[in-house]
């Protein structure tokens, strides 16, 4: 949505009434979706309490259990995204379309490593997930100076406008990410994993 918006923004005039009832549709489902967001935040110290018990520090891990597991999520979708507008800019080379697929590629896998890890608790595949971020990092910085270094030679700015938003909404997931991973790494061991898997656990218990 945050996208849309800057999209819609940059657009020259006579191109914003083509694409208003769009913006308008946009903005509608959008905040659809941030209600219900905040009405599943707030379910979640139920599901906490059911899970973890009276124990705060269990119900703590769950959460950050989650928000791990929407990271990854929205992590992925990022990428695709990234993967997407790069294809759409001026003057994309071959090189640059097999590496957009290729990390379409890398991006399932990653994220198939960070669920595998944090659901099994195997430390030694968190380091794994943790490394395969490290080409994404200097990848997107390279392409931000790539795409600043060539602003504005095409008739619009939009494109360029979204890819460097959506950068830095890269950039603030995967921060969010890695904060959440450290805490539920430092979790490990403690009884967590049992309580989900056990029926003493389980919501329907």
């Amino acid at each position: 949505m945050f996208r849309s918006i800057i999209n819609f923004t940059v657009l020259p005039a006579e191109q914003k009434p083509k694409l208003l009832a769009r913006f308008v549709l946009i903005l509608l489902v959008g905040s659809f979706d941030v209600i219900c967001a905040i009405i599943l935040i707030q379910s979640q110290s139920m599901m906490a309490f059911r899970v973890g018990g009276a124990l705060e520090s269990l119900q703590s891990q769950y959460f950050m259990l989650n928000l791990c597991f929407s990271m990854l999520t929205f992590d992925l979708q990022a990428q695709l995204c990234l993967c997407i507008l790069l294809i759409s800019l001026h003057e994309v080379t071959l090189l640059h379309n097999v590496i957009s697929a290729t990390g379409v590629v890398w991006g399932c896998l990653k994220v198939t490593v960070g669920i595998i890890a944090i659901l099994k608790e195997l430390k030694a595949l968190v380091w794994v997930f943790l490394i395969q971020n490290v080409p994404e990092v200097v990848y997107l910085i390279y392409l931000l100076y790539t795409v600043i270094k060539e602003w504005g030679k095409g008739n619009s700015y939009t494109l360029e406008a979204a890819f460097i938003t959506g950068s830095c909404i890269s950039v603030a997931i995967k921060s969010v990410l890695f904060w959440a991973l450290v805490h539920v790494y430092r979790s490990f061991g403690q009884g967590l994993r049992e309580r989900m898997f056990s029926s003493y656990g389980r919501i329907d218990s």
